[in-house]
């Protein structure tokens, strides 16, 4: 990876950091919660991101339906209970609309009985109709199981009023929010996971890009459940994600008004102790995926992070972290060498997808 490319200004990470940088002006003011950090600090793995108490009741409602596909919304109540006091009482009264859990679920025909995809989209993503006509339904086509994403907390319909854009209030230098942001995501992912395997018992999987690829990688962590993982141009390292992502400028720079430098934040993230953090499903069920110039998860991050994993199946693309959309249709080939295997093999016999170059 270079960082002294010619016409740097001209990457397609950094020019998506100065599109993001134009929305920064309509971003509504932060609060500084750095004060309350200190309540995730030192907590074990099963507080910070515990297992749901019970299925969620999931509401099933057809939006629209061929003779090959159809396409359903999944709705519930999210079950997250946020840990720091004062946003317990802001969730309850300034975020109702992300109280509620939304999933688009795409179901080809012949498609019953077969592995699934949980799959988690990327930051800023809006879950608009042409995504779900352009991606998600030939996915599901091509795999040939059901697909069904998850909306993220702070997302498409989950955005709450004051948001001026899906996801604006995800990640920024209310440091508090952001954490339980992380979490409810866990949560609510783990909550549809369990309600998807009572439905029938077929195994699922989870898969995602950029955001949805980190959460991913957090899921094959604490969800033992998981028949697969697909982290796709992601790393665990959340405090060099703070630091280092083009897009989250203005984070950075909320967070200098209140007297964090960016290594602050860094080492506060260290000190959850996510990156340490160990795959709780054999390695030979995970397909990593990554960008040999990605400006957002460096690629050295990626590397540790493989390694620290027992080097499970990895194949790296060139190009940058937004140019990896170029690769998508590869991309979702291994998917589907991967899936086929985890639907014939038991798993602790599953075969390498591609090279780990």
């Amino acid at each position: 990876m270079s960082r002294s490319l010619p016409f740097d200004a001209f990457h397609a990470d950094v020019l998506a950091g100065h599109f993001a940088g134009l929305l920064d002006f309509v971003a509504p003011p932060t609060r500084n919660t750095l004060a309350g950090l200190e309540v995730y600090e030192g907590l074990p793995l099963r507080e910070l991101f515990p297992a749901p108490r019970a299925l969620p009741s999931v509401r099933v409602r057809r939006r629209w339906s061929t003779p090959v596909v159809s396409g359903e919304d999944l709705v519930f109540s999210s079950s997250h209970v946020p840990l720091e006091p004062e946003f317990a009482q802001r969730y309850e009264s300034e975020a109702r609309e992300n109280h509620t859990v939304y999933a688009r679920r795409i179901r080809p025909w012949g498609s019953a009985g077969r592995p699934r995809l949980l799959y988690l989209h990327g930051y800023l993503q809006p879950e608009t109709a042409f995504e779900e006509a352009g991606f998600l339904v030939p996915m599901a086509l091509y795999l040939g199981v059901e697909v069904v994403q998850i909306q993220p907390p702070y997302h498409g319909r989950r955005a709450p009023r004051s948001s001026w854009y899906s996801g604006q209030l995800y990640w920024t230098a209310d440091v508090v929010r952001s954490v339980e942001s992380l979490r409810q995501s866990i949560a609510d992912v783990r909550a549809l996971l369990g309600w998807l395997l009572a439905e029938d018992g077929c195994p699922v999987g989870v898969g995602g890009l950029s955001l949805g690829g980190a959460l991913s990688l957090l899921l094959t962590c604490v969800e033992p459940r998981l028949a697969f993982a697909a982290p796709w141009i992601a790393h665990l390292d959340l405090g060099a994600v703070m630091t280092d992502v083009p897009v989250l400028g203005a984070m950075r720079r909320g967070l200098a008004s209140f007297g964090w430098r960016p290594e602050d934040l860094a080492n506060f993230y260290d000190r959850l102790g996510l990156r340490e953090l160990r795959p709780a499903i054999p390695r030979d069920r995970i397909l990593l995926l990554a960008a040999r110039d990605d400006r957002f998860f460096a690629p050295a991050l990626v590397e540790e992070l493989w390694q620290r994993w027992d080097q499970p199946t990895i194949r790296w693309f060139p190009g940058s972290h937004m140019g990896f959309m170029l690769h998508i249709p590869e991309a979702v080939s291994l998917l589907r060498d991967l899936m086929e295997r985890v639907e014939g093999d038991p798993p602790r016999r599953l075969h390498r997808v591609v090279s780990g170059e």
